[in-house]
């Protein structure tokens, strides 16, 4: 019996570590998107929005923003799908050992939490990290609109 709650448990770490692993890769993903895109905007002030060679740095600018926000979409995908599976897995060592009151706990925590920070909350991080690809997607259409003009 001890053997199958080691197998739940072992299962539900190797989630939450998948979870962790995915948004270590977005993060670094984010910032490989901004390092080249500072670079990017660097060489078009460089070269002045009125040469038209900029316009392959523009656009090029804007694809890696669209990349850069579908990436940190599919990414946040990623660790729902893990975080979703470690809290079935989470609220079956719930059930099994009830003594332990984690799903209480985590409710408890989590109201504390949202009393405390009401508006903060309610803004998801996705959001927030998909938006930052986005402006930079949003810069590169702009200068590239400047040039052409």
């Amino acid at each position: 019996m001890a053997d199958e709650y080691d197998v739940l448990l072992q299962f539900w770490q190797e989630q939450r570590n998948q979870a962790r692993q995915t948004e270590t890769q977005r993060a670094t993903l984010t910032n490989l998107v901004l390092l080249v895109a500072s670079a990017a905007i660097g060489l078009v002030v460089h070269q002045g929005l009125t040469d038209r060679s900029a316009l392959v740095v523009t656009v090029g600018l804007t694809l890696l923003g669209v990349y850069g926000a579908v990436a940190s979409m599919k990414f946040y995908e990623r660790y729902a799908l893990h975080l979703n599976e470690a809290t079935f897995m989470r609220r079956r060592l719930d059930a099994q050992f009830p003594n332990l009151a984690l799903e209480t706990d985590r409710r408890s925590a989590r109201d504390i939490h949202i009393r405390k920070h009401p508006r903060m909350y309610r803004i998801r991080l996705h959001y927030i990290w998909t938006a930052l690809p986005l402006g930079i997607a949003l810069t590169g259409a702009t200068l590239t609109m400047i040039i052409i003009v």
